[in-house]
């Protein structure tokens, strides 16, 4: 039963996906500014938080596979830190808004200029609660946001014409399993 809900939470989340270009007021750019955003919003940042499905380059190269042949083979050309062959929704979401995808978290500091697209602080593997990976969990990932924001990296009226993806997938139900926990309902 467990199986057949989490394909059609993947089932419905693609469809979702591909279908939210075709709503009203969403559009997508090829580069330029003049696009609408969201029912009239439009977004000047994003703001990432989730685990592979959104990572754009978390990850530590040394331990990830998505910094490894085939990944990041059709885009951007060669690996980098994006746990697909390609791009991963937050590539997607933010070229649908005419925007360029935020900056990973861990490379902030190399890509100072990105920052200003917003900031990714995904990290595939993670969940909301700690999983069998080491990386930071939701709440760490909301306390670097926390964190930037005390540091005055993006101002108030930055922050209310932003974005935020939150994703998750089924990392935290993978690490709750593997604890030997049951999920039948007594």
């Amino acid at each position: 039963m467990e199986r057949e809900n989490l394909l059609f939470f993947v089932f419905f989340s693609i469809c979702f996906f591909f279908l939210l270009p075709l709503l009203p007021g969403v559009e997508g750019s090829s580069g330029h500014s003049g696009h609408r955003g969201l029912y009239g919003f439009n977004p000047t940042k994003l703001f990432v938080f989730g685990d592979s499905y959104a990572d754009t380059g978390n990850n530590r190269k040394s331990l990830a596979n998505s910094w490894k042949v085939p990944y990041g083979i059709t885009f951007p050309g060669k690996p980098a830190g994006r746990f697909s062959d390609g791009r991963v929704l937050t590539d997607y979401l933010a070229k649908n808004l005419g925007m360029k995808s935020p900056v990973a978290y861990r490379w902030r500091k190399y890509a100072e200029k990105r920052v200003r697209n917003g900031m990714n602080f995904a990290y595939g593997g993670t969940g909301v609660f700690d999983t069998l990976v080491l990386d930071p969990n939701m709440t760490r990932q909301i306390d670097f946001f926390q964190y930037l924001i005390n540091s005055s990296v993006y101002t108030n009226w930055e922050l209310r014409s932003s974005l935020a993806l939150v994703t998750l997938a089924g990392n935290d139900y993978s690490a709750f399993l593997s604890k030997g926990r049951s999920t039948t309902v007594h």
